[in-house]
């Protein structure tokens, strides 16, 4: 740890002090707990972003013998007595610093021992026993200081931090919005939850799988060859996206126009009039755009003259300004390709991708695969790569008939099986069965 991270550790463990206050208190010029020590209200409410409710809550916490600061503090400061548990304290985090643990842990027990209800004493074991890797009894420690102090939104951040590395994920996630519930500007449990953001599918079945979806912000290629519902698979994910979560989607379609697709989608069950399905100048829950008459009414000549990559992405950034769009599936990247002359297609591909990723939204690319018997997922061979999840349909005979099966090929910063699964489509929507 650098030194400002030291201190910072130090700084958090007072009562209300979140990271962001204990940033402005460092950046202040308060490089350490004597800095603090020694401060009046009067030092610390100097900093903007620091109220005087504060302040006097930092005093108190280091002048606890004392019902309110002098008047005259700075002409006659006064001393507090340091007491036997505050020594073990300094003691102990002088060790850890040093990297002692062991040492450092007995330390912190024996201030346990003198004031059970030391804060500093028990968030310091909890990050000791966590950083080794022993979660439960981390854990043990954060629950204490929790129920000790029920206001301090650090230990929420340490405890879903354990749980995480327990592959707890869903229950992590509730341990961060429970410390911004406390603290709404504490940037680590921000931070957190958007690195851990997840999309669900309401596909019945697949998102236990996927540690509770698929990663918010991910690129997400849907593949399959014609017939294996790849256009109704991601229009099921909007739609109850939209409908359950009131998360505002696009459907852009380049080749089958918005009105079949509709009249397609409503058989299946997901009628378009359930999701308020909106004019392109509303607000609400879901925005289905179609282009295709773009490609009937532009001269066919210009077509080609038309940089069709950037017009995505202007129109995906329009749309995310104007209704702040979270999801989009794009239908589809073969279409794209039909429509676009290629002078370098692995570079153009590669800035095409990585200006998706900057938009910051969800995206689910579309993309026929025209060798069903070989399981290439990108038409020039770097779409693969670039996607972050590859989600395969795949179709196989069976007597008469053909059956559909769903594949995770790929999905980072998730565990995911790499079997498949039959998948099935009836009025509930889709599911996938598993043995």
């Amino acid at each position: 740890m650098t030194d400002m991270e030291d201190v910072l550790k130090e700084f958090i463990a007072i009562p209300g002090v979140g990271m962001s206050k204990a940033k402005i208190l460092y950046k202040g010029g308060f490089e350490s707990t004597k800095d603090l020590e020694k401060a009046t209200v009067k030092d610390m409410t100097a900093l903007k972003g620091i109220n005087k409710n504060l302040a006097e809550e930092i005093y108190g916490h280091f002048h606890p013998d004392i019902d309110a600061e002098p008047e005259e503090a700075e002409e006659k400061p006064k001393k507090s007595k340091r007491t036997e548990d505050a020594v073990f304290v300094e003691r102990g985090l002088d060790l850890y610093k040093k990297g002692k643990w062991g040492q450092a842990l007995q330390s912190l027990k024996e201030a346990l021992r003198v004031n059970d209800s030391n804060e500093m004493a028990l968030l310091t074991m909890g990050d000791i026993y966590r950083e080794r890797g022993k979660y439960d009894r981390a854990m043990e420690s954060y629950e204490i200081l929790i129920e000790i102090n029920p206001k301090n939104d650090v230990p929420w951040v340490k405890y879903g931090d354990a749980l995480m590395a327990l592959d707890r994920g869903s229950e992590a996630i509730t341990c961060y919005k429970k410390a911004l519930d406390i603290n709404k500007d504490n940037e680590q449990a921000q931070e957190k939850l958007m690195e851990n953001e997840r999309i669900k599918t309401y596909v019945e079945g697949l998102d236990e799988t996927l540690d509770g979806g698929i990663p918010a912000r991910h690129i997400v290629l849907v593949c399959g060859r014609a017939g294996s519902m790849k256009s109704s698979f991601c229009y099921s994910i909007l739609y109850n996206l939209a409908k359950k979560d009131k998360m505002k989607g696009v459907y852009l379609t380049l080749e089958q126009s918005r009105a079949s697709l509709q009249r397609h989608m409503r058989k299946l069950g997901f009628d378009p009039e359930g999701t308020t399905n909106l004019l392109v100048n509303d607000l609400e829950d879901m925005v289905v755009i179609d282009i295709a008459h773009l490609r009937k009414e532009t001269n066919i000549e210009k077509i080609e003259e038309i940089d069709w990559l950037n017009s995505i992405i202007t129109q995906i950034e329009n749309y995310k300004k104007l209704f702040g769009c979270e999801v989009i599936v794009l239908d589809s990247l073969s279409a794209l390709y039909s429509l676009t002359t290629f002078k370098n297609p692995r570079t153009e591909l590669f800035f095409f991708f990585e200006k998706l990723r900057d938009l910051g939204i969800t995206v689910f690319i579309i993309t026929e695969m025209f060798e069903p018997e070989k399981e290439i997922f990108g038409t020039y061979g770097v779409e693969e790569f670039l996607a972050d999840s590859i989600i395969h349909l795949k179709t196989e005979r069976s007597g008469k008939g053909t059956n559909l099966f769903l594949g995770i090929v790929k999905m980072r910063e998730t565990n995911h099986g790499r079997d498949y699964n039959p998948l099935i489509v009836d009025k509930n929507g889709f599911a996938i069965v598993r043995d």
